[in-house]
């Protein structure tokens, strides 16, 4: 893969067993629990209580009407998860 050969070996290793949290899914933070989640770290936790609002629908892309009022983490953890099969994505 494209990241074995920038990375290495043992930073690709290390970053396997390493477990991220992110706080805050907006529009920027929904990018970036997905460029983690893509690179393949062990796991990542997820945690944005803020409810979401009808202008979330447009910062935000894995959300949808049918979520409005639910957290937002609760809302897109199962998309996010849906990126990576090998990645523990869970609420924290």
């Amino acid at each position: 893969s494209r990241q074995l050969y920038v990375f290495g070996h043992e930073a690709q290793r290390r970053m396997q067993q390493s477990g991220v949290l992110i706080v805050g899914l907006g529009g920027l933070g929904v990018e970036i629990a997905k460029n983690v989640i893509l690179a393949g770290v062990k796991a990542v936790g997820l945690y944005d209580s803020v409810a979401v609002l009808a202008k979330h629908l447009g910062a935000q892309f894995y959300l949808k009407p049918s979520d409005l009022g639910k957290p937002r983490a609760e809302a897109c953890r199962a998309q996010l998860a849906g990126l990576n099969s090998y990645v523990d994505v869970h609420l924290a």
